[in-house]
């Protein structure tokens, strides 16, 4: 190959690297409390010898910071962290969020994509760490769902829900959201995780409407039997199997009412829309023993028609990285019936006078 062709390639492959350096340089100010120290304009061996943080280390952070914008350098060698762009990273108003999700990135993302290499041509999957990574994904998760609180709102408005359950709920964020708001709905926030429960309640001992437990989403039923009018689905699907995601819809049927809802929140793969996010994004989820690849608009449609769901108001949410809300609710068992007339099912099956929707889903 001719040099000078070689060296140009080279120098284009080099140039789409600098758009990785805002977020490592903010996540490693975000780790160190760096922005927080140079919030005041200060000189590197001023900060060095305050934190104990090697001269030269630091001094490269701070040139990179200059670089991309997030520090400003003041004379007599003085540097101090440009508030108007690292202002969610500082101090009482940094956002729990923004560090969460550059946490999420830089520690648990990028080091998987790398070793993409290494799992194809050994075979060898990585394995998610739900103890060591399970709070700070419910930190994330709970940053999408604000996007869609307001439409859940005027759902539990409009339909006068008594209950709620969360699968899934992560530290609980979203359902002392809506216990804020609604104090008369009684809530329950179910994970796997006993650390990220025990999280939850610390937060939430304030609101005596809402409880929460620890256990596994594909077989946790309410203790008292009673039915529930709302289940949230969100973020849920990466986490199950393909193979086994009709089995926890039809698991759902033991306890969402009739004319109940559940709301899904998902990241949905094969959109048009943030195409490149959430290739990357199930490219993350497949590289995993224990995480599954994303569903596409199809899955879900097959899926909660197998397990005699209606599904309805399938919308993007966040379209730069495909998320999605949408509602599924339990058929009624008369409109199954006329279904399945309609196909000339089997007297056997049109003689169903049950309303038991396992068995609906058996003869689907």
């Amino acid at each position: 190959m001719n040099e000078w062709i070689n060296v140009m390639q080279a120098r284009k492959w080099m140039k789409k690297n600098e758009s990785f350096l805002p977020s490592w340089h903010a996540y490693v100010g975000s780790e160190l409390g760096l922005f927080d120290e140079f919030e005041s304009a200060r000189t590197v061996e001023a900060i060095s010898e305050k934190t104990g943080y090697p001269h030269d280390l630091l001094a490269s952070w701070v040139k990179v910071g200059v670089a991309v914008k997030h520090l400003k350098k003041r004379p007599n060698d003085r540097y101090r962290t440009s508030k108007r762009r690292c202002a969610s990273l500082m101090g009482n108003d940094a956002s729990p969020g923004v560090k969460a999700l550059l946490k999420e990135m830089m520690e648990l993302h990028f080091p998987t994509m790398l070793q993409y290499p290494a799992i194809m041509k050994s075979q060898e999957r990585a394995e998610f760490n739900h103890d060591l990574h399970g709070e700070v994904v419910a930190e994330t998760s709970a940053l999408l769902e604000h996007f869609a609180i307001k439409k859940i709102k005027k759902m539990i408005r409009d339909k006068k829900v008594e209950t709620i359950v969360d699968l899934g709920c992560g530290h609980g964020g979203y359902l002392r959201k809506l216990a804020a708001e609604f104090p008369h709905v009684q809530m329950t926030g179910v994970d796997i995780n006993q650390k990220v429960i025990d999280r939850a309640r610390e937060l939430s001992e304030e609101f005596p409407n809402v409880q929460f437990e620890v256990g596994d989403i594909n077989e946790w039923k309410p203790s008292n039997d009673e039915k529930v009018d709302v289940v949230l689905l969100h973020n849920i699907f990466h986490y199950i199997h393909p193979s086994s995601r009709r089995g926890l819809l039809n698991h759902l049927h033991h306890y969402v009412r009739g004319q109940g809802l559940l709301s899904v929140i998902t990241p949905i793969n094969e959109t048009e829309h943030g195409e490149a996010f959430s290739s990357a994004f199930n490219s993350f989820f497949v590289a995993h023993s224990n995480l599954f690849s994303l569903p596409n608009k199809n899955e879900l449609k097959e899926i909660s028609e197998h397990c005699s769901y209606d599904l309805f108001d399938l919308d993007p949410v966040i379209k730069e990285g495909s998320w999605y809300t949408c509602w599924m609710s339990p058929s009624s068992p008369v409109k199954e019936m006329k279904h399945t007339r309609m196909a000339g099912s089997s007297e056997q099956t049109l003689a169903t006078s049950s309303f038991d929707q396992s068995e609906l889903t058996r003869s689907s």
